[in-house]
């Protein structure tokens, strides 16, 4: 499913010793993968050459805002 929904980072996400993205900052929800365990998202943070966007996102790391 395709989505534009905002939302924000619940706390701060890690890659090993890295924070990716920090508690609060505001992405865009580009796809969710509904499965029968839980539904993960592709979130994108930032605007235009700084965005990054993260695969495998749960409801614990995004919240609706």
């Amino acid at each position: 499913m395709t989505f534009k929904v905002r939302v924000h980072a619940a706390h701060d996400i890690r890659r090993g010793d890295h924070t990716i993205v920090k508690n609060g900052s505001p992405g865009r929800v580009v796809y969710a993968h509904p499965s029968w365990f839980e539904t993960t998202y592709t979130v994108k943070f930032g605007h235009s050459k700084e965005a990054i966007t993260l695969f495998g996102l749960t409801k614990e790391d995004v919240q609706p805002g």
